[in-house]
């Protein structure tokens, strides 16, 4: 893998390392948020929902960014960042400043932007579909507005993933307290059923991402309709296709749910509409 570029606080690291205090909240407690973002072709096409995202997050945990921090101010570190890189995966974390215990002494913000170049331009198609089950190591609160954030304390995620890997699975499948799916470890997922798609609504405890965000307020311009509807496991029995998604891998299909096989036109379609949407928005 490529070497990262760092930007802390706006200073371009020179040997792409970042050092940080043992105070530091992010490493302490999780006491911060972040955005996986994805740049293709030389753009961001989702930008505004991760920063919309982002400062919702900062809101609800109480971090306090700098009035500075305006979409002029994101777009010139983006470009101090990754201007040069064509295609990147960019991640954006934000965390409250050193001092105090659990209560916070300080609640000023400080951030890190961290480029990663890739090669493709779009969203690529995976062929081979995704093996998934149900992770029985880890759940996400339905109810919870910290489940709907994407914060730095994703212990359940990082379960969820490793469940995944130790099963020889694609992806694993998250459940919450009332044994209904909320997402994967890395992403939202969607049923279709009988020509139509749901996805779990955010009270399910799932992370309000911004691909599924961005699905549900154009998708319908593709000719796409997506409610948002709880998802049981038996509802994957009866299902047509199941996808997931996010704004870094855009949409991956499901093959395999224990001996159900799915099927993968509509997503992707879905997909090839995403990228074609994508490829004509202006920088």
């Amino acid at each position: 893998m490529s070497a990262s570029i760092i930007n802390f606080d706006g200073q371009i690291s020179k040997d792409g390392q970042l050092t940080i205090s043992a105070q530091n909240r992010a490493f302490r407690y999780g006491d911060g948020c972040f955005e996986s973002l994805r740049k293709m072709g030389g753009k961001i096409p989702l930008l505004k929902l991760h920063l919309q995202r982002l400062h919702v997050g900062m809101a609800a945990l109480e971090i306090k960014p700098a009035n500075a921090w305006t979409l002029d101010f994101w777009q010139a570190e983006l470009e101090k960042t990754a201007g040069k890189l064509k295609n990147a995966r960019i991640r954006i974390q934000v965390f409250r400043a050193d001092g105090g215990a659990y209560a916070a002494s300080n609640h000023a913000a400080h951030f890190v932007i961290e480029a990663t170049p890739i090669e493709d331009v779009n969203f690529p198609w995976h062929h081979d579909g995704l093996s998934v089950a149900i992770c029985n190591v880890a759940q996400v609160q339905a109810g919870s507005l910290l489940s709907n954030l994407k914060t730095c304390n994703s212990l359940p995620y990082v379960m969820a993933a490793n469940f995944a890997r130790n099963h020889q699975l694609g992806e694993s499948l998250l459940l919450n307290q009332h044994e209904r799916i909320a997402e994967s470890s890395s992403a939202n997922i969607f049923v279709l059923r009988d020509a139509q798609v749901y996805t779990p609504p955010l009270i399910e405890g799932c992370v309000d991402g911004v691909f599924r965000k961005f699905l549900l307020q154009h998708a319908a311009e593709g000719g796409f309709q997506i409610q948002e509807k709880p998802i049981r496991p038996a509802d994957l029995r009866t299902a047509d296709e199941v996808f997931l998604c996010n704004a870094v891998q855009g949409i991956r299909w499901v093959k395999l749910f224990g001996d159900r096989n799915f099927g993968h036109q509509y997503s992707k379609n879905l997909l090839d509409w995403s990228n074609k949407y994508f490829r004509a928005l202006k920088s």
